[in-house]
């Protein structure tokens, strides 16, 4: 998962969950600023379930982790959709072996 160094800190930048829970434009800004200021190709991951909002819902689950799972859903299909629009991907293997397209 990419990181960027922040504040003398390496925070995360482009998972499911922080993607979900932040808004777009930190997202975007902070791949951005990997791209360009690190130089360096984003890895962007997500769970499938976080593209389903209509899931089942674990009821019993603790509210702290339930508020983590179920935030966002509902807009995490259109912010991947924006995602890839924004930025060029490619595979792992074509973009580590300099193949690819830069993310």
């Amino acid at each position: 998962m990419s990181t960027l160094p922040l504040l003398g800190r390496n925070l995360p930048c482009s998972g499911g969950g922080y993607f979900r829970l932040l808004p777009y434009v930190v997202s975007h800004w902070a791949i951005n600023r990997v791209r360009t200021m690190e130089r360096q190709p984003c890895v962007f991951y997500f769970h499938p379930w976080e593209i389903d909002p209509d899931q089942p819902r674990q009821h019993q689950a603790p509210l702290k982790s339930r508020l983590r799972h179920y935030i966002n859903l509902k807009r995490m299909e259109g912010r991947v959709a924006r995602l890839l629009q924004d930025f060029a991907w490619d595979r792992m293997d074509r973009i580590y072996l300099g193949q690819g397209a830069p993310s």
